[in-house]
């Protein structure tokens, strides 16, 4: 799992994969720790490793994750033409995942439908999602982490 992956390397417990014709084609976990820097979501670094082996034939990848996207990681999945989303842990403070049936109710008639947010399904995987922010938060220092803190609001409401 991707999300291990990361939550061993020092980082939030957050993997993402984009899969096209039963086929992983981008995978990452999200890299703030070991980059140092903030636009190192899981969701950007696994479209961005998607989009080097489609290029221009895109359309449809799911994009799956272990929590939910932002806003900006939402966009991404959009430019990307992801045709939907699956995340399993929802986050209440920045997730964007509601975003997209608004977009759709507020954009149904228009004449742009190539402007699009992908639909998105929630709750695939949850528990094991859960467990890996469980463990993220047992292993940092202390109780005053902001990341720690953060984490622990995302285990007190489900989806």
């Amino acid at each position: 799992m991707v999300a291990l992956e990361g939550l061993e390397a020092g980082e939030l417990p957050i993997g993402a994969v984009v899969v096209a014709d039963g086929e992983v084609i981008g995978r990452a976990y999200t890299q703030e720790a070991t980059q140092g820097r903030l636009l190192v979501h899981a969701e950007l670094l696994a479209l961005d490793e998607a989009d080097r082996v489609v290029g221009n034939a895109r359309g449809r990848a799911v994009l799956y994750t272990t929590l939910e996207p932002c806003l900006m990681c939402l966009g991404a999945a959009s430019v990307f033409m992801i045709e939907r989303v699956v995340y399993a842990l929802g986050s209440a403070a920045d997730g964007a995942g509601e975003l997209s049936q608004l977009w759709d109710r507020h954009r149904h008639g228009q004449d742009l439908p190539h402007v699009r947010l992908p639909p998105v399904m929630a709750g695939i995987g949850l528990e094991g999602s859960r467990a890996l922010f469980d463990q993220f938060i047992e292993r940092r220092p202390s109780a005053d982490d902001p990341l720690a803190r953060w984490a622990a609001t995302l285990l007190v409401d489900d989806v």
